[in-house]
């Protein structure tokens, strides 16, 4: 048994928002900060981040909720880092950003990452991922090297997120495998950087942090523990990317545990006892060490739902999702035969095409807004269900649950279809903010706090809540319309490139 005493923090930086999250050894959530964080666009595909605003917010959210949570600094035993997914951003020699970070769905590499599979073919095989702009770190790497080369000189090293934030925190330079799985030139076998990879792209592996475990550990350095109003030598883990935080946070660290994780976008992942390569999927290790996942990630669940009922929802109130939702409970499963396809900004996983597009297929004089407001939930389940095969074949493993995190999570008429429709259970996990928890319980873990992973999930993760199960005649009526969508992006796929 570890130490029972004090707090810990856990620090999730995402596409758009900062959160800040205290937490107690039992993993109640005692206080939490949010804030958006601006996405700057100067041109068409372009996302870009001032690292600036994840420093001041991180430090604004830590002020705030040691006092709204009345503990003091002293009692801070830790906190950990979560961050989104290969975004990156040059540093110089003294560590601060020679430009503004280049996100994870910036998509201006696209040439660099045709250039990448082209000059190392094998990549996919090593890394046992995607070459992907924006998602590949190294595609906007050398971006930079082509277009900024004066930016590209004065590098001195290339910072995803959490190695951004691990280097102001604590002076020191390292990235976890979760975000290293994503680098484009990691070698998932070694754990460790690929020699021959980095120099068929002519990469000077110097550029790059040394490869550590997420619950890796640093002390807070003096000056940023005056500005974070913190301790110097409060210990800071390394962390990793927000799907391998949250799967920590959800308690989803054996072989079989599944979890989805749904918000504006959605991922589904499983844990495996070895690695297993899909090319249709991502994967990566878990932070659990020896423990393979493998994740499906679609563009636009939640955005879906949220661009479907400011639409056709009317009045813009505060029971507007409710509403939606109540409407589509009164349309029947299979929402009297109208079909959506949810790829409304292209899609990832499983179909990996840019030009794709949302459709309503079915429509007819009938149909009713509750019927399209159905059909919605359907399809994000359908796509998902699609994952979940492909996780199967490969795995090897069956879906004995899914425990489900993140903001969509709550709406249980839709874990209701998705149950039907994948003819598993699924429970709502009993935490709020999982990303944040799991980057609290590696810096636990990091610290001592709890012995492994085990411990820290045990003593600190609720076990999941308000279970739904799936009902065979509805999953036989979701049967059919799921061949029937999978039928669909097919016949839609050269008209999608013909018209986008």
């Amino acid at each position: 048994m570890g130490n029972t005493w004090g707090y810990l923090l856990g620090i999730d930086v995402g596409g758009t928002a900062v959160k800040v999250c205290l937490f107690d050894l039992s993993g109640q959530l005692l206080a939490k900060y949010a804030a958006d964080v601006p996405v700057l666009t100067p041109r068409p595909g372009w996302a870009e981040i001032d690292p600036n605003h994840w420093f001041r917010h991180i430090a604004q959210g830590i002020h705030y909720v040691l006092k709204q949570g009345r503990v003091s600094p002293d009692q801070v035993v830790a906190l950990g880092l979560s961050n989104m997914i290969g975004t990156v951003v040059p540093l110089d020699k003294k560590g601060a950003p020679l430009r503004p970070a280049i996100a994870y769905f910036d998509t201006r590499s696209a040439a660099e990452a045709e250039w990448i599979l082209d000059k190392a073919p094998e990549i996919p095989r090593i890394s046992a991922n995607r070459v992907i702009s924006g998602n590949t770190t190294v595609a906007s790497i050398l971006w930079i090297r082509r277009y900024e080369p004066e930016i590209y000189k004065q590098s001195a090293l290339f910072a995803q997120t959490g190695t951004l934030l691990f280097r102001w925190l604590t002076g020191e330079t390292a990235v976890d495998w979760t975000n290293a799985s994503f680098m484009g030139i990691f070698d998932y076998r070694r754990k460790d950087w690929n020699s021959d990879v980095a120099a068929k792209l002519d990469l000077d592996l110097e550029l790059f942090a040394p490869v550590e475990p997420p619950h890796r550990v640093a002390p807070l350095c003096a000056k940023v523990a005056r500005e974070l109003g913190l301790c110097p030598r409060t210990l800071v883990a390394l962390g990793g990317i927000d799907g391998a935080m949250s799967s920590l946070g959800v308690g989803a660290i054996h072989e079989g545990d599944a979890f989805d994780v749904s918000g504006t976008s959605e991922m589904i992942a499983v844990c495996l006892s070895k690695p297993v390569l899909c090319p249709e999927l991502l994967a990566r290790w878990h932070v659990v060490p020896d423990v393979w996942v493998l994740i499906g990630a679609i563009s636009t669940s939640g955005a879906a739902w949220r661009w479907f009922s400011s639409l056709f929802g009317g009045t813009q109130d505060a029971d507007l999702y409710e509403r939606m939702t109540n409407e589509a409970a009164m349309a029947p499963p299979g929402a009297n035969g109208v079909i959506f396809l949810p790829h409304l900004m292209g899609e990832r996983a499983p179909i990996w095409n840019s030009h794709a597009r949302g459709v309503f297929f079915g429509l007819s004089l009938s149909t009713t807004r509750g019927d399209l407001a159905r059909a919605v939930m359907e399809g994000t389940a359908y796509t998902l269900y699609w994952i979940m095969e492909l996780i199967q074949r490969y795995g090897g493993v069956s879906f004995r649950r899914v425990v489900m995190a993140g903001g969509a999570a709550r709406n249980r008429l839709w874990r209701q279809i998705k149950a039907d429709v994948w003819n598993v259970e699924v429970a709502f996990a009993g935490v709020e903010e999982s990303s944040a928890l799991g980057a609290a319980l590696a810096a636990g873990v990091g610290a001592g706090i709890y012995a492994d992973y085990e411990e820290a999930v045990r003593r600190a993760v609720p076990q999941p809540k308000d279970p739904v199960f799936p009902d065979p005649s509805r999953h036989q009526v979701y049967e059919r319309g799921y061949q029937i969508y999978r039928r669909l992006y097919p016949a839609l796929s050269d008209l999608w490139h013909l018209a986008f």
